[in-house]
């Protein structure tokens, strides 16, 4: 079982590919709306300023234990591994029944399906922690 910091950083790896789809959805909608809220941009940007002082936050607390020292190879990354996975199953175009209509058709091209693919390949990769070697 994973420690609770590692879950902690699986819920928002999963929060974030899960709820930002909704939010652009929402922000499309809202956009070619006659009510456009004036103040909307202004909000998302101050949450946006919000999570990037709780990235700081982690980013100073990495420092003080040294685990920014070593550079990170962006292939090794979850969201790259991720990527390379998605990139694997488009290239194979393998067939399996569409959703909507029980017909054979690439999986991926089902875009919830590869939205719920990308939550369960972030899911279960282990995830490394600090101090942790």
């Amino acid at each position: 079982m994973p420690s609770a910091a590692a879950q902690s950083v699986l819920f928002f790896r999963t929060y974030r590919e899960a709820t930002l789809p909704l939010y652009a959805a929402l922000v499309d909608e809202l956009c070619a709306s006659p009510h456009l809220p004036l103040q909307l941009a202004t909000v998302l940007e101050d949450i946006g300023q919000e999570f990037i002082k709780l990235a700081e936050t982690v980013n100073a607390a990495l420092n003080r234990l040294g685990a920014l020292d070593h550079e990170v190879d962006a292939d090794l990354t979850i969201e790259a591994r991720v990527n390379a996975v998605m990139a694997r199953f488009a290239r194979i175009g393998s067939s399996m029944l569409s959703i909507a209509d029980g017909q054979a058709a690439p999986a991926l091209t089902d875009e919830s399906f590869r939205q719920a693919l990308r939550i369960a390949l972030v899911m279960i990769h282990d995830l490394p922690i600090a101090g942790r070697r």
